[in-house]
């Protein structure tokens, strides 16, 4: 689900509309697929606008949520 942030004015890939008053949420860039000993690839085109929640991104959602 996506939903626009305020804050930095983009859209953000997240699981609940509840995010952004988690003290989980970490909107950030989308930095694209990582593939070891070659790096980072882009997911697409528009890949370089798209924002992520990193917390999601990198660990998951907390148990809690």
């Amino acid at each position: 689900m996506k939903i626009r942030d305020k804050n930095i004015k983009h859209l953000v890939d997240v699981c609940h509309k509840d995010c952004p008053n988690r003290k989980c949420y970490w909107p950030r860039p989308d930095p694209g697929v990582f593939t070891p000993g070659k790096g980072y690839k882009s997911r697409g085109p528009k890949q370089s606008s798209e924002y992520i929640c990193g917390t999601r991104a990198i660990h998951g959602c907390p148990e809690q949520y």
